[in-house]
Order: C-alpha cells, then sequence, then structure tokens
C-alpha cells in the first residue's frame, strides 16, 4: 500500500518539536500526485486503451481531456496532444503516458 507522508513517521523532526497537528495538511491535488508505480500506470493506460491495441488514440485521448475538463478548447486539446505525442503519430504510446503522468 502506497503510505502517505504523515504514515512515514516523524523523523524529519528536531528534538523537542511537535508533529503537525494538520493545519499544514496538503490539498487533495497533492495526494493524487504521489508518485505512481509502474503498475499504477501500467492499469490507468489500460483503462485509456480501451480497444487494448497498446496505445490511445488522439480522439481518444481528446475525450479523455474533455472529460476532465470541459473548459478545454480545441486549440488548447490539439496543443496538449502535440506535446505528448512526440513521435507524432497520432496516438498516445505507453511511453509518452508515462511521460505525462510523471511530469
Amino acid at each position: 500500500p502506497l503510505k502517505m507522508p504523515a504514515e512515514e513517521g516523524n523523523e524529519d523532526l528536531q528534538e523537542g518539536e511537535e508533529y503537525p497537528d494538520g493545519e499544514d495538511e496538503p490539498e487533495p491535488e497533492d495526494a493524487l500526485c504521489a508518485e505512481l508505480t509502474m503498475e499504477e500506470l501500467k492499469a490507468a493506460f489500460r483503462l485509456f486503451d480501451d480497444i487494448g491495441e497498446g496505445f490511445i488514440s488522439g480522439a481518444r485521448f481528446r475525450q479523455i481531456l474533455k472529460e476532465i475538463d470541459e473548459e478545454f478548447t480545441d486549440e488548447e486539446l490539439d496543443e496538449v496532444i502535440a506535446e505528448i505525442d512526440l513521435d507524432k503519430s497520432a496516438t498516445i504510446d505507453f511511453q509518452e503516458f508515462v511521460k505525462l503522468m510523471t511530469l
């Protein structure tokens, strides 16, 4: 199981310091950004590669991004896909997906 920072103990605390009481808890987004394991990345990729072809089509990826944020314009979607699709194949392969997820 993934350990959250608060579970890892207080080895960074100086003697006499108290463990923070939650006032400085990270926002939930920070918890989502915790490092993903390769197995978790593979599982996520398989969810998006719904046809099982080993890549996510540009059209499918565009649909996923729209689900995440309906405010995306077509131009913004084109830019995001162009940045991620390093080999200009019009598909997102696993390597490109990993790079995106670990930015």
